[in-house]
């Protein structure tokens, strides 16, 4: 799937190298002087000289610019404000954590930092550190950027253009480089601290970095980092109202099936609740367990209970109200009781988690001759991500509902009453949601994700006769990720803790499962005929857990909110927790050199090498003896009751999240390579140039597939302000482990058009396919570089690119499944799981496919301008201006036989993006302000408005940012003090509104700025 490589620097003049890659006012940015004397080259292994300038568009930043734009954020969220990037993972607002309303942290991909560029995913984004392919951070192949050694990282340079002939697989997306200053030399030490205005999120960071040269032959470095941001958890009643106003939708009471235009479906409305659950538990008496099914006559249907569970009352309809029973509803209300109920009960504010991180790097050279020197180094970091769930976070509703029993011990006696008159021995109660304090299921549950990263490589380096090159490496690292929650919720325990009953001899309230007490044979006996097997293989050995969870079972009063004892609260909570790790090993050799004259142009350069790779990979869900049982099971001939379908039908655990298959595997790829550049005109007393470029690599994998990639470059200067440039290439990527092998949990609410796009809660399983073909990606990259000699320090790129997937790797997701069978897409309609009765929807299978096709295609653009004004007169002034700006014009899937879906403009991949900053020094003093652009955006990009909803906009955002600084020396100490105030108008995110299974829950979106008004305080010294 992969190669390793390290890159080859190159000598470039400045003028050159602002056409080319980073230039002087880019550099001049964040360091407030000068001229740029070299830079490297990330997107060719070739060696350039004067003559050659590649034709790959390339992004680069210094360490000291890049920090500017999320100043004491992971480099992760630094990167997020450039436009070439689009929802950057991180461990801060990770899918799985907080921000994303928690989640399965043990079977997702939270607590670490991945790149996204393109919008294409973080499996398609090639990292490489110093030229080097490090390991993945688990199974799905993405690289966990927390581990770098930034304290020594001179720049990171991002190439848009394809580049998987250079590098290898993975590059569909692009290329990010991060490059080690290796020939640093003194002591420089970072400190830093800051909060955000609301006063939490504290952060600190400190990093040591040192580099010495012993004589003419060794050369050390090394860097020691920490960091460490707090949880940030807001209470939504001390926010802006309308940040917990609950935005979401409601059927509009006045559309129905073939409405006239101009009636829209859905309003958007505040104040948005569920009318299907509540935090106190609503009653509903009914045969089946769908949202559709009629309910049984019984004077306490759509009675909600009182907080305390000692009755109930009819449930509050409030202002507008879409009923559960209809087809087409949004099972959601909006204003009255319940809207203030479901406002003090979920979590609507920003939130994210606990950032820990720690690093160790060392690297020495040492020359054993004018042409031989060796060289080592040594990685070692760990990263974590922790948040602790301050409200509980359960869902009992819809399929996933409890029930209560006629001899419920905690059961009201009037409701008892009302139940012999009805004739029914149970009611289900659809709950969900929990106030702040109360111990209610998964209420103070830590959640923890840690990766810990090592990594070795020694290698040479030969100048060979006839000025040739030559580069060997051995490479070896580990990752392994921990993933863990110490109180997760176990559902086997909680539905047997809320069956509470009256001891017949005592009256003590006892769970029902303890007047039988059945034997570990009994147990085995009551599911035998179910012909179920175990996770870990055999036959499933009990319908609950087998630790003590007969003997030790609390009884609880589930009627109400809060009504659970911390004895009962610590029962139903049990740890579990994930072990993954990814072992590489790598061995590179690369010569690179100049091959011949040419044809007058100028010399041919060649890089050439081979790679060998081998990884491995493993997954495992501790403790074993819980893993291998589950989901649990209805047993009523032995008191084990009530636990309705949903669980016991599609779960496959006993703990509410915690499906991580026992899975493991292995391969290894080897690979040989070439890249060839060829002057082929040059005009004499001119500069116009044309210069070409071609590379190749083949792949062959273990077990797989073996993979071609190429890449064809012209490069054009038309006269000396203009250079024009155009790139073509096949990119490919294999299938990672996950794709391949993994499954997890994924389940989502989805409107199913079989009933009038009704809205259902359902499990979905999202599975690995073993059977995937590799991706192969056409990109091609035309951009023009104009730098006028009028103006002089100003530089100007524009790059139009289109990268068109085929076979491209990915799950359609559970929504998408059932609309595109409804289409008459039939092979997914195989993937749908319904009853066969009611014919509700129980199980989507959401595997990964080859989707047919991936398109995504927009404009690069960059303006950088230089100049040292006369503002003051006598004062040594510089002012740099850069705009980075980015525009998709498509982002689109298509489906084998269906449709294609177009996401560009919505709020998952916004058509225009841009970050602008200007600097301005006089003498030791610098401001610096950034502004930051995300466009307006659709909502929804299925629907359509004033049809589907009524108002389908996310309405655009500005940020602006401010740096104060100051250079000065103390002694032979040289300083940096810095002031940075993040969004420093304090400009709130725009209201997203969400409908989610629980109601309304407008969206804290990773696009913009979640956390308000920060400050960071940082200083540098440097020996």
């Amino acid at each position: 799937m992969h190669i390793n490589g390290s890159m080859l620097r190159s000598a470039v003049p400045a003028a050159v190298g602002a056409a080319l890659a980073m230039s002087a006012a880019q550099v001049a940015l964040a360091q407030g002087a000068g001229v740029v004397e070299e830079v490297t080259v990330t997107g060719s292994r070739i060696r350039q000289t004067d003559g050659m300038i590649t034709p790959v568009p390339v992004t680069a930043l210094s360490r000291e610019e890049l920090a500017t734009f999320e100043p004491g954020g992971t480099v992760a969220e630094q990167l997020d404000v450039l436009p070439q990037f689009y929802r950057n993972q991180t461990a801060q607002r990770g899918s799985e954590g907080p921000s994303a309303g928690g989640g399965n942290v043990i079977s997702g991909d939270g607590g670490g930092s991945y790149l996204n560029m393109r919008s294409l995913g973080t499996n398609r984004t090639l990292v490489l550190l110093d030229g080097q392919r490090m390991m993945p951070a688990d199974k799905r192949g993405s690289v966990n950027v927390d581990t770098f050694p930034m304290a020594l990282v001179r720049s990171v340079e991002v190439v848009t253009g394809g580049a998987s002939a250079a590098y290898g697989a993975d590059a569909l997306g692009g290329v990010t480089n991060f490059i080690i200053n290796r020939e640093f030399e003194g002591l420089e030490i970072d400190l830093g601290t800051g909060r955000t205005a609301f006063g939490d999120g504290d952060r600190w960071n400190f990093s040591v970095a040192g580099g010495k040269r012993f004589g003419e032959r060794l050369n050390v470095i090394g860097s020691i980092e920490a960091r460490q941001i707090d949880q940030i958890w807001r209470n939504p009643e001390e926010l802006d109202e309308d940040w917990h106003r609950g935005w979401g939708w409601v059927i509009n009471p006045e559309w129905y099936p073939g409405a006239p235009a101009g009636i829209p479906q859905r309003l958007t409305l505040p104040w948005v609740a569920s009318s299907r659950s509540s935090p106190m538990g609503i009653i509903r008496a009914k045969n089946g367990s769908a949202d559709t099914d009629p309910l049984i006559p019984f004077a306490f249907n759509e009675h909600v209970f009182l907080e305390d569970g000692s009755g109930a009352r009819p449930i509050n309809k409030g202002d507008v109200y879409s009923d559960p029973l209809t087809p087409g509803s949004t099972f959601t209300l909006s204003g009255g009781t319940e809207a203030e109920i479901h406002n003090r009960a979920f979590d609507a504010g920003p939130q994210g988690a606990e950032v820990i991180g720690r690093s160790l790097f060392a690297a020495l050279q040492y020359r054993l001759t004018d042409n031989l020197s060796v060289f080592a180094q040594i990685l070692d970091s760990r990263t974590e991500s922790n948040y602790v769930q301050m409200r509980g976070d359960y869902y009992l509703a819809g399929g996933q509902h409890a029930n209560v029993f006629r001899d419920n011990a905690f059961l009201p006696e009037e409701i008892g009453l009302a139940m012999d008159a009805a004739g029914i021995e149970s009611f289900q109660l659809h709950k969900a949601g929990s106030f702040l304090g109360n111990l209610d299921p998964g209420a103070f549950a830590e959640n923890n994700s840690a990766f810990d990263t090592y990594s070795w490589s020694i290698g040479l380096d030969a100048t060979l006769p006839g000025g040739w090159d030559l580069r060997a490496t051995w490479q070896s690292g580990k990752s392994e990720k921990h993933t863990s929650v110490y109180d997760e919720i176990r559902m086997d325990r909680l539905f047997l803790g809320m069956d509470a009953v009256r001891h017949p001899d005592t009256g003590a309230i006892v769970c029902r499962v303890q007047l039988y007490n059945p034997t570990e044979e009994q147990l085995r006996e009551s599911i035998a005929h179910l012909g179920l097997e175990s996770t870990r293989g055999g036959p499933l050995l009990s319908p609950i857990g087998l630790d003590n969870t007969i003997r030790d079972c609390v009884p609880y009063n589930i009627m109400g909110a809060g009504n659970m004892s911390r004895e009962a609260w610590e029962y139903v909570h049990t740890p579990v927790w994930g072990e993954s790790w990814v072992k590489q090993d790598f061995a590179e050799v690369v010569a690179s050199g100049e091959v011949a004259d040419g044809w007058g142009a100028g010399p041919l350069s060649l890089a050439a090498g081979v790679t060998w790779r081998e990884q491995s990979f493993g997954d495992g869900l501790y403790p074993e003896d819980i893993d291998a049982l589950g989901p649990p099971q209805n047993a009523p001939e032995i008191g084990i009751q009530g636990i309705s379908p949903r669980w016991f039908a599609s779960q496959a655990t006993l703990w509410q999240w915690g499906l991580l298959p026992n899975i493991s595997g292995d391969y290894d790829v080897l690979e040989w390579f070439w890249e060839l550049n060829v002057p082929v005109w040059r005009a004499e007393r001119t500069a116009q140039r044309i210069d070409t470029s071609f590379a190749y690599r083949s792949s062959d994998y273990s077990r797989i597939s073996r993979i071609e990639s190429w890449k064809i470059g012209i490069d054009f200067q038309l006269f000396e302000d203009l250079r024009l440039r155009a790139t073509q290439s096949r990119d490919a990527r294999e299938a990672t482990f996950a794709e391949r092998f993994d499954a997890s949990v994924c389940g989502l609410p989805v409107t199913d058009p079989e009933f009038n796009n009704a809205l259902f809660q359902v499990v979905g399983i999202c599975g690995g396919n073993p059977n995937l073909r590799p991706e192969l990606a056409d990109t091609t990259v035309v951009g023009l570089v104009y730098q006028p000699s009028q103006v002089e320090g100003l530089s100007i790129s524009v790059d139009w690119w289109d990268v068109k997937i085929k076979d491209a790797v990915g799950t359609l997701g559970t929504q998408r499944i059932v609309d595109e069978c409804y289409a008459g897409v039939t092979f997914l309609c195989d993937q749908i799981v319904r009853d066969p009765v009611t014919r509700t929807i129980s199980t989507i299978y959401n595997n990964y496919l080859n989707v047919d096709q991936s398109r995504v295609t927009g404009i690069d653009f960059e303006v950088t301008y230089l100049t040292e004004p006369d503002f003051i007169a006598s004062a040594r002034e510089t002012l740099a201006l850069r705009v980075l700006g980015g525009y998709i014009a498509e982002r689109s899937d298509t489906p084998l036989g269906g449709r294609s879906r177009d996401v560009a403009g919505s709020l998952s991949t916004p058509d225009l993006t841009a970050v602008a900053v200007a600097r301005y020094s006089i003498g030791d003093f610098g401001i610096q302000l950034q502004q930051r652009y995300v466009d307006e955006t659709i909502r929804n990009i299925d629907w359509v408005e004033g049809v589907d909803v009524d108002d389908n906009t996310v309405s655009s955002a500005t940020y602006t940012d401010l740096r104060l600084s100051y250079n000065g020396t103390m002694a032979s100490t040289a300083y940096r003090i810095a002031l940075d105030v993040t969004n420093l108008l304090d400009r709130a995110p725009p209201i997203v509104a969400n409908n989610s299974f629980t109601g309304g829950a407008q969206l804290s979106d990773t696009m913009f700025d979640t956390f308000g008004r920060r400050y960071m305080l940082s200083v540098n010294f440097s020996f």
